[in-house]
């Protein structure tokens, strides 16, 4: 497919969602409001502080500091930790700010990427407990999570032992605290507007189709979940069987959506860091994900 065909095709499919957003407007500006209640008060919060607060970490020199005292590189170790925190997409914006800054060659960038795909822990114990309704399997469903990404993380683990230097004389703008402030909020506020612009894209789309397609309860899922996680855990409510909703759970969890995945495409632009990476980390860590779960299913 050429490239004039593709735009053409993108258009025209821009063109049909404009229609139908038109024709239902009560329903779409009900889904923005719901959607964007739904973000200020769950992801907001709580992504913002992090990603504020991991900045000005990284400008004050911690990796640094850490990698020179106790003599190793802690730089994908510090991703892991902070993206296992904070949540998706965190992983590609810790992993892109290190790349930035020295801290994190191309080689290491590209292997950690595909293994820093994390949901925030309050997300799985809160939002997918309330809808499985059962605390036991919503933490077998964290742990399989994070155990598949440690799995990828020790599987693709740079060799890489070059510790970052520290300069206790340091003189840069890192010393001047008003400005590391500014920039880590103009850098936060960048990447959650793309996670809120992308998601309610995304989500837009999955509720216009659903609004028109007759589809059994288990396709509106995966229709849902296919395009944004968010709603396609929320529609998981309509199973009966926990084993199944768990399931799904970690398919929609793992492998991210099509909007996550938009998301850390465009954080990953214009940097040496491969998206196909974290499509290829997602791929296997679902698979882990899955497996993982199925055997601590009855314990």
């Amino acid at each position: 497919m050429n490239k004039t065909l593709k735009r053409i095709i993108v258009i025209l499919f821009l063109f049909f969602l404009l229609i139908l957003y038109l024709i239902n407007s009560t329903l779409i500006i009900k889904s923005i409001i719901s959607y964007s209640k739904l973000f200020l008060t769950k992801l907001f919060p709580v992504s913002f502080i992090f990603f504020t607060i991991s900045s000005l970490l990284l400008d004050y020199g911690l990796i640094q500091l850490i990698s020179y005292y106790l003599k190793l590189n802690t730089s994908t170790l510090y991703i892991f930790i902070m993206s296992l925190i904070s949540g998706f997409p965190s992983g590609a914006k810790y992993t892109k700010e290190l790349v930035e800054k020295n801290l994190l060659t191309t080689s290491e960038a590209n292997k950690i990427i595909m293994s820093t795909h994390f949901p925030n822990p309050l997300f799985v114990l809160g939002t997918v407990n309330l809808i499985i309704d059962n605390k036991s399997l919503s933490i077998k469903i964290l742990i399989s999570l994070i155990l598949s990404n440690f799995f990828l993380f020790l599987l693709f683990k740079d060799k890489n032992k070059t510790v970052a230097s520290f300069n206790n004389n340091n003189s840069d703008n890192t010393t001047n605290f008003s400005f590391s402030l500014q920039k880590a909020i103009t850098s936060s506020f960048t990447v959650l507007e793309t996670i809120y612009g992308t998601s309610l894209f995304f989500y837009l789309i999955a509720t216009i189709l659903s609004h028109y397609l007759s589809l059994s309860s288990f396709y509106y899922i995966l229709l849902n979940g296919f395009f944004d996680l968010t709603k396609g855990i929320s529609s998981l409510a309509l199973l009966t069987d926990s084993k199944t909703k768990s399931l799904l759970a970690i398919c929609f969890i793992s492998f991210g959506g099509l909007a996550i995945h938009m998301q850390v495409k465009s954080i990953l632009t214009d940097t040496s860091i491969k998206y196909k990476n974290f499509l290829y980390g997602r791929l296997l860590g679902t698979i882990f994900a899955l497996i993982i779960f199925l055997i601590i299913y009855k314990f």
